[in-house]
């Protein structure tokens, strides 16, 4: 390959996603000197189905839209390579992810402080979090009404009669109502807030990098990282290929690793930071020795109890007749309302549970469409009848898992073992999410709309038949963090300014560097890491 002579930029960010962006904008916008930003994915952000927040669907298993990873067998769960994918565009996986907007549990940043990482408690982020959203519902004290990213309620853009059912139920089964999951009590039942404006998502490309642009910011596309660029213990750039050619970008400043909690740990073992042994048996030049980079692998398990409906209103027999395709194409088009104003989901309750230790510990969420698999081809494998759906998954998992290289092409997806389940307290916690679950559908609220439990059907009940069912049918809920985590314990790859620990000049700035689950959904969080992060840079610059 041709190599280039390297161009010269104050900052260089690797990975244009929903940290990446939000800190290349923030950094380019308060004067930090020229910031490149590279992306590996094309420029495909503005394409139809990416802003309709039905279109997921349509994205997830095109590799024009996503990094197609795949687990390795999973013991746990029967055996099953679990699909991962992960956005390749400007945006990331807020290109491509389903909008659910939530903050976190503030109890689980508070715990990241305790931990030794200064300034992440929760009153600490809370400015970063108001800062990142635009708001037009809350407490003004609690929500943000000018940021970047449009957060809108699914009461507002597609109200239900399933989902006022769910909430009511939840409620009949002692969840209480929850007012703003992200600005007043975290615990409750509501409808979702997506990250959407005007019935469009609102990813970090459309919000920041469009919504902001700055002149002193060169985002480059399909552009893909191969390595960092080291003098000594100092990283002074980035290897990448563009067009068939090898590349070199040397940073005055700082290199940023915002690559996602996948790419980032693979770009350190690729650059020599990593475990020494894995790194020498490869070839490849030992930097810094930090065997906690792939390490702290989380992510959440969601597994699906499904009912037929009693009432023609879901999305399955909408896809399976082109005139109410059209109805709902038509009704979107003139008022950006309706349930393709939603990614199909449309209520949520985050619920305490027996072995909870008085936290919310599982999460359970309405889903307007039933099918054997989420992904399962043309009409997306959707039930012949009306049917919805309650997803569960346990908000902090245990089982800790890992990824890393498997040789020194970067082109070469990583070895990823989430192992799920591994830890036998993240089984009992799922099957009690799949028992409130089953709970709900038998409340006075939601009854009405229940023909039939079909999946995994009212014939298993014992904990063996519904444990079997969830290894069975269980797959991500698309949240893998903590890849290159925060703190200042041997295992810890980032120190709390997020620092790659052992070097200087190169941070990692994604959702890697969580040392815990955050709770619930992960997208609002690592957009807040890109704000803080920005601030961090800034404040330190100044110094």
């Amino acid at each position: 390959m041709t190599v280039q002579r390297a161009e010269e930029f104050d900052f260089i960010v690797v990975g244009a996603g929903s940290s990446g962006a939000t800190l290349a904008t923030r950094l380019a916008e308060r004067g930090a000197g020229k910031v490149l930003l590279l992306e590996a994915g094309a420029p495909r952000d503005k394409d139809f189905w990416v802003k309709v927040p039905l279109g997921v669907a349509k994205l997830l298993l095109n590799p024009d839209y996503v990094w197609p990873f795949n687990t390795e067998p999973q013991p746990q769960l029967a055996g099953q390579k679990i699909y991962w994918p992960r956005g390749r565009m400007p945006g990331g996986s807020s290109s491509v992810n389903g909008m659910i907007y939530v903050r976190g549990e503030p109890a689980e940043f508070d715990h990241w402080a305790e931990l030794g990482n200064r300034g992440w408690d929760y009153a600490s982020l809370l400015p970063h979090f108001k800062r990142l959203e635009n708001v037009a519902f809350g407490d003004d004290a609690a929500r943000g009404r000018s940021g970047p990213i449009s957060v809108s309620s699914v009461a507002n853009v597609h109200p239900n009669v399933l989902s006022d059912a769910f909430i009511q139920a939840c409620q009949q089964a002692g969840i209480p109502k929850a007012a703003d999951y992200n600005g007043g009590t975290y615990e409750g039942v509501s409808y979702l807030q997506l990250s959407t404006d005007d019935g469009r998502r609102c990813s970090t490309a459309a919000g920041y990098l469009h919504g902001r642009p700055q002149h002193n910011l060169t985002l480059k596309t399909e552009a893909l990282a191969t390595r960092v660029l080291f003098n000594g213990k100092r990283a002074v750039g980035v290897e990448y290929v563009q067009g068939g050619i090898t590349r070199k970008a040397h940073a005055r400043n700082e290199v940023i690793l915002s690559a996602g909690p996948i790419k980032s740990p693979q770009l350190l073992e690729l650059s020599g930071i990593g475990g020494a042994d894995r790194l020498q048996r490869l070839g490849i030049d030992v930097i810094q020795h930090s065997p906690g980079v792939g390490e702290n692998l989380i992510d959440h398990l969601q597994a699906r109890i499904t009912f037929e409906c009693t009432q023609p209103i879901t999305l399955n027999e909408i896809v399976k007749s082109p005139v109410r395709q059209g109805l709902m194409g038509l009704r979107y088009l003139m008022t950006r309302r309706g349930i393709m104003a939603t990614p199909s989901a449309t209520a949520h309750a985050l619920a305490k549970t027996l072995s909870g230790a008085g936290r919310p510990a599982v999460k359970i969420q309405l889903h307007h469409l039933t099918g054997a698999d989420r992904y399962a081809g043309k009409g997306f494998g959707l039930d012949p009848f009306p049917g919805f759906a309650i997803g569960f998954f346990q908000l902090r998992p245990n089982s800790r898992g890992h990824l890393h290289i498997r040789s020194t092409d970067p082109r070469e997806a990583p070895v990823i073992d989430p192992r799920y389940l591994t830890d036998e307290d993240d089984a009992q916690a799922m099957l009690e999410a799949l028992r409130l679950s089953r709970a709900v559908s038998r409340q006075a609220g939601l009854s009405p709309y229940v023909a039939r439990e079909t999946r995994p059907g009212v014939d298993v009940a014992d904990d063996a038949g519904l444990l079997d069912y969830i290894k069975a049918s269980g797959q991500t809920s698309w949240h893998p963090v903590g890849t290159c985590k925060m703190g200042n314990d041997p295992m810890a790859v980032v120190d709390d300014n997020l620092r790659v620990h052992g070097v200087d000049k190169l941070r990692v700035i994604d959702s890697s560097i969580m040392p815990t689950m955050c709770s619930s959904n992960t997208n609002a969080a690592s957009i807040m890491i890109g704000e803080k992060a920005a601030d961090m840079i800034m404040q330190a610059a100044q110094r």
